[in-house]
């Protein structure tokens, strides 16, 4: 007869087989001594998690569920089969640490009327997770919760009741209730009282199943001398209808099993227009999250348009608002039509809505056909001074909001579909493995990460010499190094941290304004929170270069013509003297690129306007075609190596590598910076290019 197990895990998947990898390294490594098994019940995930979970965790109980059970029924299948003293339900994102089965089960043995306990459980950002320990929601206390007064008085025993914030994070003691995300469970008590009820798809099954534990004698713990980290629903994301129409259907089932017919009718129609009022005023929420931009963009246009129409009637007749609304008022509709369609057709909206280079498109074309109204239509010939106005404000403004939500907001939007912000990021661990997960980061060349160093764990710095590798210090000092280099993001490589270090780490940076990361050991991908970046290498063979596409080349060479010519006029004034004052201490330099070119240029000494002479002497060449503004680096070499000059592209004042050039470290970088830009050169890169350089100069 087999032994029976101490625990047996039981974890539901759909769809987020990397969190599930991670979370099965970190189960593994906090089961190593403890006599354990594990089951996975897949919920007809479509992302290849069951191929995945049979290749990589051979040792896992696997099963494969044709359709989408939902939560309770997919648990069911697996408790029926569970062999262990202690059953662990647990989310597939969540992260364990190494001594969180010990010590829940020290803490069984020595509490004997323990039914269920769980443990503190931390946000991605490293704080404390409120919902991991809540009250069972009888009508009162959601009543609380819906009118908000529990988070206006979070630390009152009445208001708060729902989720307990007014007790101490750091102590043991019962509660009502625990969250799914992680439970662990004396078998013997779900042998008494049952398993979860499937009339619950999903949401309020757990708290439905911890009111029978409470009801059949046993006490449920709050155990904070261990922790975990859960990546809050990642598996079921929070933000559609489906969401809204299912968890209060769930909430509303579950008053209806345990408090209906001991409720009076008018309170229990209060109770269901409250289920009601929340799920509109969740619904009303996440459609404004998810519509925030087009509909900030919009009353942008519009206050372009009306601004532009005051400023320009203010030099005729006066502007009048009912002179507007009844004439010119029809313009703004019009505007509105054609940019949402301009928007949606250039997938601004949904799927784009924070990038810069699409709402700048959306936006020429829209004024475009506005300007084309103006010119060919006389009923809608309203001022074309109004257009140009509007033209330069509404994208002008457009672009602000996002730069500064990219600047300032931790999430992980991207402004110009690069980041136009990088975040200064540290790799926390030691070892060759840390090595590998440095360089392989710095060789995606994503201009997000801005990769200052490593931080090790002990201070030994041997596993980076000779790998061109800064290390910045050591692990106790994390918190004085991330104030020193503005750090916005942390990457801990599970491969050499705990589980344990790395959640203790976060909890006691207490800096939600990061962004963290853990990178399990096969350095394939990197888990944060609603994110996944996968550490692939570009790939050299069969790839399509933008820089090569004919209409790339047109705009960047009518680019380089426009804003050349446009700079040389405005500073004739200026660089002219210049010029004629140091003609005779111009001397020949050799630009080496795509091709060798000899043009005169500037070697002026000390002389204070050098740089300004310098510049207008490029416009020239660049107005020639011999330079671009964004290009490869310019030599001042006459005999240059091969490697030096096989760049593919023509030269320019500034480019990728030359912005990068504190970053390249290894003799390939820079080669990996060129083949970059050659495959994602776009207008809007090169103006991110330029602006970039323009901040580096400040």
């Amino acid at each position: 007869m087999k032994k029976i197990p101490d625990i047996s895990v039981v974890i539901v998947n759909y769809n987020v087989k990397e969190y599930l990898d991670q979370a099965l390294l970190s189960l593994q490594r906090a089961l190593k001594d403890i006599s354990h098994e594990i089951f996975v019940v897949d919920n007809a995930s479509v992302d290849n998690s069951v191929p995945h979970i049979r290749q990589h965790f051979p040792d896992v109980t696997l099963i494969a569920s044709e359709e989408n059970l939902g939560f309770g029924k997919a648990n069911n299948i697996a408790l029926e089969k569970v062999r262990g003293e202690f059953v662990v339900l647990i989310n597939p994102d969540t992260v364990v640490q190494e001594d969180t089965f010990e010590k829940l089960l020290t803490f069984f043995r020595e509490t004997p009327d323990a039914g269920a306990a769980t443990c503190k459980i931390l946000n991605p950002d490293g704080s404390f997770a409120v919902d991991c320990r809540h009250s069972i929601p009888t009508p009162m206390i959601a009543l609380w919760k819906v009118l908000g007064l529990s988070k206006l008085f979070p630390r009152s025993k009445t208001f708060a009741q729902y989720n307990l914030t007014y007790l101490d994070t750091e102590k043991t003691y019962t509660v009502p209730a625990i969250s799914g995300s992680f439970m662990m469970i004396k078998k013997s008590v779900l042998d008494a009282i049952g398993h979860f009820d499937e009339r619950f798809f999903m949401y309020c099954e757990d708290i439905d199943l911890c009111h029978r534990i409470n009801l059949g004698g046993f006490k449920i713990f709050y155990v904070p001398t261990t922790q975990i980290i859960h990546y809050k629903g990642e598996s079921t994301k929070k933000n559609n209808l489906d969401y809204v129409i299912t968890f209060n259907k769930a909430l509303y089932q579950f008053f209806e099993k345990h408090y209906a017919s001991k409720t009076l009718f008018v309170f229990r129609w209060i109770i269901v227009l409250g289920i009601v009022a929340r799920g509109v005023f969740i619904y009303l929420r996440n459609f404004l999250n998810q519509h925030f931009a087009q509909i900030l963009d919009t009353l942008i246009l519009n206050v372009a348009i009306i601004v532009a129409f005051m400023i320009r009637l203010s030099f005729k007749d006066g502007f009048s608002w009912y002179t507007f609304f009844h004439s010119d008022g029809i313009i703004n509709l019009i505007s509105i039509g054609i940019f949402w369609i301009n928007a949606y057709y250039l997938e601004v909206y949904p799927h784009h809505r924070f990038s810069i280079q699409g709402i700048i498109k959306a936006n020429v074309l829209t004024f475009l056909l506005l300007a084309a109204l103006t010119f060919f239509l006389k009923q809608f010939a309203f001022s074309r001074m109004v257009v140009l106005m509007a033209a330069f404000f509404s994208p002008l403004l457009m672009m602000g909001w996002r730069s500064v939500l990219k600047r300032y907001h931790r999430g992980d939007h991207s402004a110009w579909g690069k980041d136009l912000f990088t975040k200064p990021t540290l790799i926390v661990g030691n070892d060759s493995s840390v090595a590998a997960l440095f360089e392989k980061i710095r060789d995606m060349k994503d201009m997000s990460y801005e990769l200052l160093g490593v931080v090790t764990i002990d201070g030994d710095e041997s596993a980076f010499d000779n790998r061109h590798i800064p290390v910045l210090g050591s692990l106790e000092h994390l918190g004085e190094l991330i104030g020193i280099h503005k750090v916005r993001q942390v990457i801990f490589s599970s491969e050499t941290l705990s589980y344990e270090q790395i959640l203790k780490t976060m909890s006691d940076l207490g800096m939600p304004a990061l962004e963290y990361k853990i990178a399990p050991s096969n350095l394939e991908v990197m888990i944060g929170k609603s994110t996944i970046d996968r550490l692939t290498d570009y790939p050299l063979l069969d790839i399509e270069y933008a820089i090569g596409k004919p209409f790339n080349r047109f705009v960047k060479r009518g680019f380089d013509i426009f804003l050349g010519i446009f700079l040389f006029i405005i500073l004739l004034p200026v660089a002219v003297p210049l010029y004629l004052l140091n003609f005779k201490k111009l001397q020949k330099l050799t630009i080496i690129g795509k091709k060798q070119q000899n043009f005169t240029l500037k070697q002026l000494g000390s002389l204070r306007p050098k740089k300004l002479l310098n510049f207008w002497l490029f416009l020239r060449e660049i107005i020639r075609g011999n330079v671009s503004f964004v290009g490869a680096p310019l030599l001042e070499s006459s005999n240059p190596s091969q490697s030096e000059t096989d760049y593919w592209y023509q030269p320019g004042i500034t480019g990728l590598v030359q912005i990068n050039r504190k970053k390249i470290i290894a003799p390939n970088d820079m080669e990996k910076y060129h083949i970059f830009y050659l495959k994602n050169q776009s207008l809007m890169l090169d103006l991110e290019i330029l602006i970039k350089s323009f901040f580096n100069l400040l």
